[in-house]
This record gives structure tokens, C-alpha cells and sequence, in this order.
């Protein structure tokens, strides 16, 4: 199996510059590039990190599933005063008592804007434990707007 040339992207990768482009540049999800040809997202994940190696994309890993950790279901039986938590982050925990979610099953009154840096927090802390990361914020380098251009 040969390897595509940096400057030969493939009709897939050229599909979701393309796409991307026709969007101002920055999409919130890979999931929201509506892509017309038929291609799974693992496929256009690969894609994506292929353009991102050749400098053309750049874009972010937001957690997009967890659950609790042995250690997080055991410190949520524990006083607030032995385990101090924001109250934020002890909506998080309580949300996933039932076990996996996606960020959009966290608790209501905890803002969406923050749940990512939060998620990420309890990760480090090994209270949470993350089975799914997803593309987000994408967004064309200068050198991809360029490539672009020059396509």
C-alpha cells in the first residue's frame, strides 16, 4: 500500500477541505460536515489526522464518552469534606452513576461551555474514565487555505 503524496489529498480528504472551506473555515464537530459520499466516520477521522500531519487541518479531541472510575464511585460515597469537589463536578459524577454518557447527559445546571475543561479535570484526577474522543473544532490552517486555492 503506497502512501498519497502531501500534495495529492484524496477525494475524501478533499471532500472535508472543501466542505470545511464552504463553512468559514471552522466547523464545531467532524460529525457536522455533511460529506455526500458515503464513508464511515472512522474512515474521515483518518482523513482528518492525515491532514492535520500534512499541516492543512488542525482540530481538538473532546471527550465524547465516559463513565466512573472504581475510584470515583467509591469517593462518591465519601463525605464533601474528605473529597473536596465543585459543585459542578459532583453533577458530573452523579450523572454517570447509571454508567457510559456523552457530555449532553451531564446534568442540565451544569453549563455546557465548561463541561469539556471540566470532564478533562476529573480524567487527570482518575475519578472518570474516557472511552470515546471526538473530533472537534476544526478548523484550515493557513496552509490548507493555500492548498486550497492552488487546487
Amino acid at each position: 500500500m503506497t502512501q498519497a503524496t502531501p500534495l495529492a489529498p484524496s477525494s475524501l480528504e478533499l471532500a472535508l477541505l472543501e466542505k470545511l472551506k464552504a463553512v468559514g473555515g471552522t466547523c464545531d464537530a467532524l460529525t457536522a460536515l455533511p460529506i455526500e459520499q458515503k464513508r464511515s466516520l472512522r474512515q474521515r477521522e483518518r482523513a482528518c489526522q492525515i491532514l492535520r500531519d500534512r499541516g492543512w487541518l488542525d482540530y481538538d479531541h473532546d471527550i465524547a464518552q465516559f463513565g466512573l472510575t472504581l475510584t470515583g464511585k467509591t469517593l462518591l460515597k465519601l463525605s464533601l469534606s474528605v473529597w473536596p469537589v465543585t459543585p459542578d463536578e459532583l453533577l458530573i459524577l452523579r450523572s454517570c452513576l447509571g454508567g457510559r454518557i456523552h457530555p449532553g447527559q451531564i446534568h442540565r445546571r451544569v453549563p455546557v461551555y465548561d463541561r469539556q475543561r471540566l470532564l478533562e479535570g476529573l480524567a487527570e484526577q482518575g475519578v472518570i474514565v474516557v472511552y470515546k474522543r471526538a473530533i472537534a473544532n476544526l478548523h484550515l490552517t493557513a496552509l490548507g487555505k493555500q492548498n486550497l486555492v492552488r487546487g
